[in-house]
């Protein structure tokens, strides 16, 4: 094997590793020598890849949200976008995204809430998604399938946080079988987003109009 294909091959198990300790144990309470075990490395190994415990979960983080974007992209050459957004919405409650599962991805959700650096990177690399997402969404409403009055950025954030919310349920719930529940969750969507169902604003009380 090639020094470089080396080099890729023992990231790649280092971060394999990584996304087994952080969903057993947690981000905090999983070590460096904890991961280092885990792959079947020397402790300095890590640090030939990466320079913390923190670089390693934030690379994680960008490559899932980068996975999203490539998909969203991806969809973008198909045909009936609304039957792509609905294949990718249902794609990213299935299978997380390599090397992230749903315990995992519950993990990084309940760091990003309180740890600034996670934080921050996590918001960023959402936001690139969600604008290729949101490229999708657009291409749907001027293909009449979806209401083209609905502010596409917060349908972007809303569908995002009901499949983050499921992924979630995955993680914790071993009663719950999304198989079993995705044929509603489409419809459901379906049913929001369908030309003429944007919500209108409520007209005024009577005593609030002019005389």
């Amino acid at each position: 094997m090639a020094r470089e294909d080396q080099k890729s091959a023992s990231k790649e198990r280092l971060l394999a590793a990584a996304a087994r300790c952080f969903a057993r144990k947690g981000y905090a309470s999983c070590t460096v020598t904890d991961i280092a075990k885990e792959a079947g490395f020397a402790q300095g190994a890590l640090y030939v890849h990466f320079k913390s415990k923190e670089a390693l979960f934030l690379e994680m983080i960008r490559r899932e949200h980068g996975q999203g974007a490539q998909k969203a992209r991806e969809s973008m050459s198909e045909e009936n976008a609304l039957a792509a957004i609905l294949r990718l919405l249902e794609g990213c409650i299935r299978d997380v995204g390599y090397p992230v599962d749903h315990s995992l991805w519950a993990e990084i959700l309940a760091v990003a809430a309180r740890d600034a650096a996670v934080h921050k990177v996590f918001w960023e690399t959402d936001s690139e998604m969600r604008a290729a997402f949101v490229a999708l969404l657009r291409k749907a409403a001027d293909a009449g399938q979806i209401d083209a009055s609905l502010d596409l950025e917060a349908v972007s954030c809303w569908l995002y946080a009901l499949v983050d919310g499921l992924i979630t349920r995955t993680a914790i719930d071993p009663h719950f079988d999304f198989q079993k529940h995705c044929e509603s969750f489409k419809t459901l969507v379906c049913r929001a987003l369908q030309p003429g169902t944007a919500a209108k604003p409520a007209a005024k009380p009577a005593a609030d109009l002019p005389e």
